[in-house]
C-alpha cells in the first residue's frame, strides 16, 4: 500500500548502505536454525524457576543466577556492560534493533542469568508492540523484513517468496517474543514479576537510546551546530524517521510511526516499573485516568469513575480514596477557576455538548423546539444550578468522606494524574485538551496552564503540608 508522507524537514532522508552487508545476509539466513534450541533452553530455565516457587513461599528465596558465581551487584554490572555493548555495536554496524534483541536472547541462552533473561523478556514485549503495531497501521512496513530498498526491491519477486518472509517473521519475531513473555513474563499467578525484577526493567530502558546514539555516530557528520548536532546524536542532530536508513521502508513512514516504534519501548519499561513498584490502589487509579484519556473523555468523567469506585467498592484502600479526594478538589478548582477566567466557558460547553448534537442528529420538529432555548439566560442559570450537583457538591463530598485518607503518599500519587490523562490523549500541549471539550472561541493558553498547574500546585501543597504535620507530630512525641 502506497502512503504519501510529508517531510517535516527540508533535508532528504539519510541513506546508509545501499545494499545489505554480508553480516546481515548471514544473520537472516542462519537465524531460524537457532530458534528451536534457544527456546528449548530458555523454557528449561522457566521450569526451574517455577519449581523453585514453593521454596520462596516457604520463606526460602531461590538463588539468584549470576555470572560465574559473582555477587549479585558485580554480576549485574558485568551484564549491564554487556547489554550496552550489544546495543552500541549493532547501532554502529547499522543493524536493526531486532538484531540487538536477538543478541540479548543469545546472551540469555549462554549465560542463563536472571538479569539478562529479564531484559530479554522486557525487550520481547517492546519489540512485539513496536513491530506489529506499526505493521497494523502501515502494512507496507513489512518490507523491512527483506530490507526494503536495502534488500534490492520493494516487493519479493513472487508470492512464494513473500510467504517465506512471512513465515520467517513468525519464527524469528512472533514465536520467540510470545514464548518469552509466557515463560518469564507476568501472569495471573506470578503478577508483574520478571527475572531480576526492577533491575531488569531499569537495564532495558536505555538500550534503544544507546542504539540510536551509536547509529547517529556511525553516520557522516553534518556541518554547523553543536558537537551533538554534527555527530547526529538523537534528539539534537538525528530525527527518529532517519533511522529508516537501516530498514529501507519506502515510502517513508510518518514521524508518528517512528515515535510509536521507539516510544512503545519506553512505555513498556515505564508501565512495567510502575506495576513492580506502585501499590495496587495507585495503579488502579492511574488506569482509570489513562483509560478515559485514551477514550477522549473529559477529566471530570475520569474523576467520577474514581469517586464511585471509592464509594461503592470495599476492595480499594486508603491510597485510592486519598486520590479521589485530592483529584476531586483540583477538579473543582480547575472548573470554577476557568469560569472566572473565561465566563463564556459554560455556555460554550452547553452548545458543544447539548445544542449542537441536537441540531445535527435530532428530528427537525424536536431540534427546532430545543434550539429556541439556546442563549436563554434562564436556561443557563438553571444549568449552572444543575452543575453544582455535577462538580461542586460531589467533589466536596469526596473531600469530606475521604479526608482521613489524605496523606503524604496519596497526595504524591495524585500529582501526576492529570499529566497521565493528558499523555493518554496523545496531546503534545495543554491546549490540545480543547479538542475534547470543544470550547469556542479557543481559550487563551494561560487558562490551560491554570487548569493543569492548579492540580500540580494543590497536590504539591498537600504533600508538603502532610510532611510538615508528620514532622511536627514526631517532634511533639519526642
Amino acid at each position: 500500500m502506497a502512503l504519501e508522507t510529508k517531510e517535516t524537514n527540508e533535508t532528504k532522508p539519510l541513506s546508509c548502505k545501499s545494499q545489505w552487508s554480508w553480516q546481515l545476509k548471514l544473520w537472516k539466513s542462519r537465524l531460524p536454525v537457532v530458534v528451536v534450541p534457544l527456546l528449548a533452553s530458555l523454557r528449561n530455565l522457566a521450569e526451574e524457576r517455577r519449581l523453585a516457587g514453593p521454596l520462596a513461599a516457604d520463606g526460602f528465596e531461590p538463588p539468584v543466577r549470576t555470572v560465574s558465581g559473582l555477587p549479585r551487584e558485580a554480576s549485574y554490572c558485568v551484564e549491564f556492560a554487556l547489554l550496552c555493548g550489544l546495543a552500541a555495536s549493532t547501532g554502529t554496524l547499522q543493524l536493526p534493533f531486532s538484531v540487538t534483541w536477538w543478541l540479548i536472547l543469545l546472551a540469555a541462552f549462554v549465560l542463563e542469568t536472571d538479569l539478562t533473561v529479564g531484559v530479554a523478556t522486557v525487550l520481547s514485549l517492546s519489540v512485539l508492540l513496536g513491530w506489529y503495531g506499526v505493521r497494523l497501521r502501515h502494512p507496507h512496513a513489512v518490507m523491512a523484513l527483506w530490507g526494503g530498498s536495502r534488500g534490492g526491491s520493494a516487493e519479493p519477486k513472487d508470492g512464494l517468496m513473500w510467504l517465506c518472509w512471512q513465515a520467517w517473521d513468525l519464527v524469528v519475531h512472533l514465536l520467540p517474543g510470545v514464548l518469552m513473555l509466557y515463560w518469564h513474563g507476568p501472569s495471573l499467578s506470578r503478577g508483574p514479576c520478571v527475572p531480576a525484577g526492577i533491575a531488569a526493567v531499569a537495564a532495558s530502558l536505555p538500550l534503544n537510546m544507546l542504539w540510536l546514539w551509536s547509529l547517529g555516530g556511525s553516520l557522516p557528520t553534518q556541518p554547523g551546530g553543536t558537537w551533538a548536532v554534527r555527530r547526529r546524536l538523537w534528539p539534537w542532530g538525528l530525527r527518529l524517521s532517519e533511522t529508516n536508513a537501516v530498514y529501507g521502508v519506502e515510502p517513508l513512514l510518518p514521524d508518528g510511526a517512528w515515535a510509536w516504534i521507539f516510544g512503545s519501548h519506553w512505555l513498556v519499561c515505564a508501565v512495567w516499573a510502575a506495576c513492580l513498584t506502585l501499590p495496587r490502589d495507585v495503579l488502579l487509579a492511574y488506569s482509570v485516568f489513562m483509560g478515559h484519556g485514551l477514550l477522549w473523555l473529559p477529566f471530570t468523567n475520569a474523576w467520577w469513575a474514581v469517586f464511585l469506585i471509592a464509594v461503592f467498592s470495599s476492595g480499594v484502600g486508603p491510597y485510592f480514596r486519598g486520590i479521589a479526594a485530592c483529584c476531586g478538589a483540583t477538579t473543582a478548582i480547575g472548573w470554577y477557576g476557568t469560569q472566572m477566567l473565561i465566563p463564556y466557558a459554560l455556555p460554550c460547553l452547553l452548545g458543544a455538548w447539548i445544542f449542537d448534537p441536537v441540531e445535527r442528529r435530532a428530528p427537525t420538529w424536536v431540534s427546532s423546539r430545543i434550539l429556541r432555548l439556546k442563549g436563554s439566560n434562564a436556561v443557563i442559570n438553571l444549568l449552572r444550578f444543575g452543575d453544582l450537583f455535577l462538580h461542586f457538591f460531589p467533589t466536596l463530598t469526596a473531600m469530606v468522606l475521604f479526608r482521613g485518607d489524605i496523606s503524604r503518599g496519596s497526595a504524591l500519587a495524585s500529582l501526576p494524574c492529570n499529566l497521565l490523562y493528558l499523555a493518554s490523549t496523545r496531546s503534545t500541549k495543554f491546549a490540545d485538551t480543547n479538542l475534547i471539550y470543544c470550547v469556542k472561541p479557543e481559550p487563551p493558553a494561560y487558562v490551560w496552564t491554570f487548569i493543569y498547574g492548579s492540580h500540580l500546585a494543590f497536590c504539591g501543597c498537600v504533600f508538603l503540608a502532610c510532611c510538615a504535620r508528620e514532622l511536627v507530630d514526631g517532634v511533639a512525641i519526642a
